[in-house]
């Protein structure tokens, strides 16, 4: 990510010195933003089910149905205040929301047998951004920003083993957190209809530490008998995010713009309290695999393409 950011702003700094054109936020601004996402989305859950899993020697496949299409995305608002303080433009204050939704299928083999399994996934998260422009040069805008997000995902899961053993089961899975983030944007205007930007998530947690819930119950019957795995604790994470992209003005005040997003957000559980039971007590394997899904850290990725539009209230 690093390694990306140093050469963006490397191609920037070949191009501002000779490209003169004007495409910021003219006075007190109120943006409205709106998108659709077509992508995949990999949520940590799926690593956590596969951790589980393996104590009773069942081996999961990589979850099908990973890419799709999302209506609600980056739906929200930034006001813009102006200063023209020499290089500082304005301040800005923004609340974006975020919502994807996955019906995920897979298999998973057992010694004598088949799992097949599937799962309905919801993720939510919203960002609260406060931040400043940097002007430069006339054509040329960095925006250091602080995030305060906040996401919540649930997980329903059905799943079928035909085999020896046979089971039914049930998977129910929820995480929320907050953190704080630092990201910084930039953003080139090519001339006065057309602008090149990318934004950065970079550094977390930062100020306000991350903080949240996990909660995981995951339930059997076999032909042989009952398990019961639980794990309840805090939840935490941080963030790092690419996206790049343009926007052009169809008629006065109002954009379209395109991006390519890659973002990933690394999560684990902190202090739970897990425990793994059946007809014949507690299992100390069992117990020990539930709390290490848990607390190891995994990634949610999300990566596609953005399509939106913005429109801008002189206020």
């Amino acid at each position: 990510m690093k390694r990306s950011l140093v050469f963006f702003l490397m191609i920037i700094s070949v191009f501002t010195g000779s490209v003169y054109a004007q495409g910021k936020v003219d006075g007190n601004t109120l943006r409205l933003k709106g998108a659709l996402f077509f992508g995949s989305l990999r949520p940590d859950f799926e690593k956590r089910n596969f951790y589980n899993d393996i104590v009773g020697l069942e081996y999961n496949r990589d979850w099908q149905n990973n890419r799709g299409m999302t209506l609600i995305n980056d739906l929200g608002f930034d006001y813009f205040h102006s200063l023209n303080a020499g290089i500082l433009s304005n301040v800005f204050l923004g609340l974006h929301l975020n919502r994807f939704g996955r019906g995920y299928e897979w298999n998973s083999y057992y010694a004598n047998g088949l799992g097949i399994k599937e799962a309905d996934y919801r993720l939510l998260y919203s960002d609260i951004n406060f931040g400043f422009t940097l002007s430069p040069v006339s054509n040329f805008r960095i925006l250091p920003k602080y995030v305060l997000r906040s996401v919540g995902q649930t997980l329903e899961g059905s799943y079928l083993g035909v085999g020896a053993p046979a089971y039914l089961g049930q998977d129910t899975k929820t995480a929320t957190g907050t953190s704080g983030l630092l990201g910084v944007g930039f953003e080139f205007d090519l001339n006065d209809r057309a602008t090149l930007y990318a934004d950065f998530l970079i550094y977390g947690p930062f100020l306000l530490n991350s903080s949240g819930t996990y909660n995981s119950e995951h339930f059997r019957i076999y032909n042989t008998g009952i398990v019961y795995n639980y794990a309840s604790g805090g939840y935490t994470f941080y963030s790092e995010k690419i996206s790049v992209g343009g926007s052009i003005v169809v008629v006065p005040k109002l954009r379209l713009f395109a991006s390519f997003e890659s973002e990933r957000m690394t999560a684990k559980s902190q202090s739970p309290i897990s425990f793994s039971v059946s007809e014949n007590g507690i299992s100390s394997l069992g117990t020990l695999m539930e709390f290490v899904s848990a607390t190891a850290e995994h990634n949610i990725l999300v990566s596609g393409l953005k399509f939106g539009v913005t429109y801008d209230l002189n206020m």
